[in-house]
């Protein structure tokens, strides 16, 4: 009887360890795979703020080229458009800078392992990261409009430059 008593005591207490440490190697799981998603948000916000930055460039580089054309358009008509498309490229380019900063906060958001641990938080986080992502895209579109609109008027300029 005391053999079979030992032998459930020292059964209970490996299962009672090998409990305790099943439950310390699913904790270990669940903390990697929070460390890799995190790792991999912060990824997807660097490269959201790369394409905003590279977007502002483009912004910047066509502004700059409205303005050239604006300054040579040879009729009023022309000089408008150029300049209505100018302002417009400036305010988009507000626009985008608004954008990026946005996005740089919500990295500094991500990175808060505090504000993380609420499953809530973490949820709205997430949705607020894939907004984002999903307006630097709205961004990526609009810039490229304004390329398409840009090409059009100096083919209308070219156009009206030649028949004179």
């Amino acid at each position: 009887m005391k053999t079979t008593i030992n032998m459930l005591i020292s059964f209970l207490m490996l299962s009672l360890l090998s409990t305790g440490a099943l439950a310390q190697q699913t904790g270990q799981q669940q903390q990697q795979k929070q460390q890799q998603m995190m790792q991999q948000q912060m990824q997807q916000m660097q490269q959201m703020m790369q394409r905003v930055n590279q977007l502002q460039e483009r912004t910047h580089t066509m502004n700059q080229e409205m303005n050239r054309k604006m300054q040579a358009a040879q009729n009023e008509q022309m000089r408008n458009q150029y300049r209505n498309m100018y302002r417009f490229g400036e305010q988009l380019g507000l626009t985008l800078g608004t954008l990026k900063n946005a996005a740089e906060q919500c990295n500094l958001m991500l990175q808060d392992r505090d504000m993380l641990r609420d499953r809530d938080m973490q949820r709205d986080m997430d949705r607020l990261r894939q907004r984002l992502h999903d307006m630097t895209g709205d961004a990526e579109e609009a810039v490229q409009a304004m390329d398409r609109i840009r090409l059009r008027l100096q083919d209308r300029d070219q156009d009206q430059t030649q028949s004179q």
